[in-house]
């Protein structure tokens, strides 16, 4: 039996690997909310984060570590959300 694709893909800002403590966030929030930040600011957000297709962003859960989620304005773990 062929094993079924994931539902979701992971993506991650570079402090996981140095073990930060973090939390997963929608990829749609995390886009909506990295498109509230000035440009410069966006940019810098984005280039600490696993790169995908703003496009997929309703089929990727991002992990955040607790600095890089607080920058964007994200105060509530996905999971926490109602």
């Amino acid at each position: 039996m062929k094993q079924q694709e994931q539902d979701y893909r992971v993506r991650e800002c570079i402090h996981r690997a140095a073990g930060a403590l973090g939390s997963y966030y929608d990829g749609r929030t995390y886009v909506k909310h990295l498109q509230r930040l000035p440009s410069e600011a966006a940019v810098r957000a984005a280039a600490r984060v696993t790169p995908f297709f703003w496009a997929d962003a309703a089929h990727i859960h991002v992990w955040l570590c607790r600095d890089c989620a607080e920058e964007l304005g994200l105060t509530e773990r996905e999971s926490d959300a109602a």
